[in-house]
């Protein structure tokens, strides 16, 4: 008996032994792997692919002696009032490096109800959404046009303050970072919502609000209501306003301003980065579009990219509608004293 106890903790030992040395192995050969190798081993010439976006060597634009042309509101939302301890940190660096700004939270219950009052055309859709992540989509379109501000994601930090992105267009749409857009989707523009700035009633986030029971069919969320959604209506809103012959400055109220991701969107997606990585080795079969991509992660990184000093906020891709959250929370209220809920606005 003594015997079969004592074979029983070598093997459970072993076990162990193996899955820490396969662990050691992951970290140092994969996370550890910082840079993307192009080509699996051939001398590849790169020299002459020229990035798609330049490395961020200025601040963002603005003018002087204005008042913000959008409102110093944050909003953020989340299924009920009590915020995963995961994202305590990101809320309160927007509350700490934006002190006068105010905050305003949405859960699941408010935000129907701000659409109940304000949009019923939209509750059926809203109601319809199995995925929560598309009603916080629909939720964070009808917030900015109803109050204006700036969306946030959870799981967005902000690194500095925010009055200089408010203060020169009605209306700031961030791209993802390109090597999302031709690694991911073949294409060299692709905006995210993640995080978006925009002044109350702006005419662009009306159409990403009125358009969505059109695509609700969509069976991905990026096509839906997502990313991929807000690019095509922001290129048919482009589209239109040449069509009617309104070429738009960039200081009009119906403008859409889209600055380099590097000022909000900096960071890889982890999710893709065994992915990349695969690609990449297969430099030679791809495209043009996809080759650019291996190269900007070539010469700027992957893993850890430091953020730029004009870089706003950094966007940890947490996955929220995918990914097991801890229990362990606190209510808004605590977290921000000042917090507005929709019903005391």
């Amino acid at each position: 008996m003594l015997k079969l106890q004592r074979r029983k903790k070598w093997k459970l030992l072993f076990v162990l032994t193996i899955c820490l040395f396969t662990s050691i192995v992951y970290v140092i050969f994969v996370l550890g792997e910082k840079e993307i190798i192009i080509g699996n081993g051939e001398n590849v010439d790169i020299s002459d692919i020229k990035p798609f976006e330049p490395f961020l060597d200025e601040d963002f634009p603005k003018m002087l002696d204005t008042n913000p042309r959008i409102p110093k509101i944050i909003h953020q939302t989340w299924k009920d009032s009590f915020v995963p301890t995961a994202f305590h940190e990101n809320v309160r660096s927007f509350i700490d490096k934006n002190p006068n700004f105010k905050y305003y939270f949405w859960t699941d219950a408010s935000a129907r109800q701000l659409i109940a009052d304000r949009h019923p055309e939209l509750l059926e859709t809203f109601d319809n959404y199995v995925e929560p992540v598309r009603k916080a989509d629909m939720l964070r379109y009808v917030v900015l046009y109803e109050f204006g501000g700036i969306y946030a994601d959870l799981d967005t930090e902000c690194l500095r303050p925010l009055d200089r992105v408010l203060n020169k267009f009605s209306c700031v749409i961030s791209p993802e970072p390109y090597e999302h857009a031709s690694l991911i989707y073949n294409t060299r523009f692709m905006v995210t919502n993640s995080i978006m700035f925009c002044g109350k009633k702006h005419p662009f986030l009306y159409r990403l609000m009125y358009n969505l029971p059109s695509f609700s069919h969509f069976s991905q969320d990026i096509d839906a209501s997502g990313p991929n959604y807000v690019t095509l209506q922001l290129s048919i809103y482009k589209t239109d306003l040449t069509k009617t012959g309104n070429k738009l400055t960039e200081l009009h109220d119906n403008f859409v301003y889209v600055p380099s991701s590097q000022y909000f969107q900096n960071e890889i997606d982890p999710v893709r980065f065994e992915q990349f990585r695969k690609m990449c080795r297969n430099f030679k079969s791809l495209n043009i579009i996809a080759r650019t991509g291996c190269v900007s992660l070539k010469r700027r990184g992957m893993i850890h990219r430091t953020p730029n000093k004009y870089t706003f906020t950094r966007h940890s891709f947490y996955h929220t509608g995918y990914k097991w959250i801890s229990s362990s929370a606190v209510k808004i209220t605590d977290l921000v004293p000042h917090a507005v809920i929709y019903q005391t606005v």
